[in-house]
């Protein structure tokens, strides 16, 4: 039990619990926080990640513009640890042409909560913030979300000892949308051994939220850096929602990924996944070294984003935004994104035939565009659907678009609903570019 002085400083663990490791996860007054060890001193900052309530404090600590921040491992947002504060490459705009130009390093401030931690007398001590309103303390009392970081770290509580339930983003909304607070619990679930995954057996699984083992079929390059991956399956994926996702491993690992599928899911007997593979990644180069017989462990599937064409809707944590068009910008390989979107859309999309979907795909060399043809197809066959691609670094030649900027987004329908998908600095770009031409609602992946 956390001993609490007069002053208001918390003892929450004896000063050996950041010997083993750099971080030390536990509850003040019911709130979920992490003590974080960084080069220079002690952090103490709100476990649950602000963006959706991911496991912000067991990811990567990382020097940004000269500031240490720790990476959430969902989402790849980053908070400085010092107070919180989201960094984001800034862009302004030039009113005379247009178009966006670097503007330095800038911060989201009010984001993660930071709290006051020192080592007295052979204990760490952490005394709680309370001033202002931040965006993490819609989760800080939230016993499902502090799960995933339970689940996720090896240095969570010192005692190494706890129960499972590792839940996604999309899980982990839907629950918060039920309870705009949540009690605090009695202690801070301590940390799991990772469930192991059901073993592969003669019967190839259909995908479901267990961990199983699928399956390895064949790859295909696609373009430079993308490769599609062929998995086994007896019947098919056969979910009912979009968008969806799998998480990824290799058996007996924590390690994973998330991959969007981009065969239709109504196909029997395979499904695969478009994975960009990067040479110094921790994953992707062994999955290029797969050999077909050879199994990885997924789950799926996950997802905070549904799209209904009957009602023309895009539910995310419970709260549907209607549309009367969709504006769909993806970045790199987001891409996959687009594709089940518009493959769901061809199969169901009956009641909104006439729906206008424009598609906005920027990658950085004409080379690195995945499933082009598959795209321009599509605008060919279906004439409200529009396609602009856009390479920052075009050839002389280049039909398309130069670098994705807001004279380049006027091209979007106005009353379309954007969804933007790709790497945070892409994100937080597009959504300024947006805003710039009064896109109101955004929606980010």
């Amino acid at each position: 039990m956390s001993a609490e002085s007069s002053d208001g400083w918390v003892r929450v663990a004896d000063s050996t619990a950041l010997e083993q490791c750099d971080r030390a996860h536990v509850q003040v007054e019911g709130r979920f926080v992490s003590v974080l060890r960084a080069r220079d001193g002690l952090h103490c900052i709100d476990s649950v990640c602000y963006h959706t309530g991911g496991p912000l404090t067991i990811g990567d600590i990382e020097d940004i513009n000269g500031d240490l921040c720790v990476r959430c491992p969902w989402h790849d947002y980053s908070v400085r640890l010092s107070d919180g504060a989201k960094p984001y490459q800034a862009m302004k705009l030039d009113p005379k042409t247009k178009k966006l130009s670097p503007d330095g390093w800038k911060y989201t401030k009010s984001t993660q909560r930071t709290h006051e931690v020192l080592l007295r007398d052979g204990a760490i001590f952490v005394r709680l913030s309370t001033g202002g309103k931040f965006e993490s303390d819609q989760f800080a009392y939230n016993a499902s979300a502090a799960k995933n970081v339970s689940s996720g770290d090896n240095s969570f509580r010192p005692d190494g000892k706890g129960p499972g339930g590792y839940k996604r983003s999309g899980e982990v909304l839907a629950e918060h949308a039920k309870a705009s607070s949540l009690a605090p619990p009695d202690h801070l679930p301590p940390r799991s051994s990772m469930p192991p995954a059901k073993p592969p057996a003669e019967k190839v699984y259909r995908m479901d939220q267990d961990w199983r083992a699928f399956r390895f079929l064949s790859k295909k390059q696609l373009t430079s850096n993308m490769w599609r991956f062929r998995f086994a399956l007896t019947d098919c994926l056969g979910w009912p929602d979009v968008e969806r996702h799998v998480r990824l491993r290799f058996a007996g690992e924590t390690l994973e990924r998330e991959y969007t599928p981009v065969s239709p899911l109504g196909q029997a007997n395979f499904f695969d996944l478009a994975i960009k593979v990067y040479p110094d990644g921790a994953l992707t180069p062994r999955l290029l070294q797969m050999k077909p017989g050879q199994h990885v462990e997924m789950c799926g599937p996950h997802g905070d984003l549904t799209i209904s064409w009957a009602s023309k809707t895009a539910t995310r944590a419970g709260q549907p935004i209607p549309f009367d068009g969709l504006a769909l910008v993806v970045g790199g390989s987001a891409v996959t994104v687009a594709l089940q979107l518009l493959q769901d859309w061809l199969v169901k999309g009956d009641a909104c035939r006439s729906l206008g979907i424009d598609i906005v795909y920027a990658c950085r060399f004409q080379e690195e565009l995945a499933f082009r043809a598959e795209l321009e197809e599509l605008t060919r066959r279906c004439p409200n659907i529009r396609l602009l691609l856009s390479v920052s670094q075009a050839p002389a030649d280049w039909p398309g678009v130069g670098r994705l900027d807001a004279a380049a987004l006027q091209w979007l329908h106005k009353k379309a609903l954007p969804i933007v998908c790709g790497p945070p600095a892409f994100n937080e770009a597009m959504k300024e570019s947006l805003a710039s031409l009064d896109f109101h609602k955004v929606i980010c992946l």
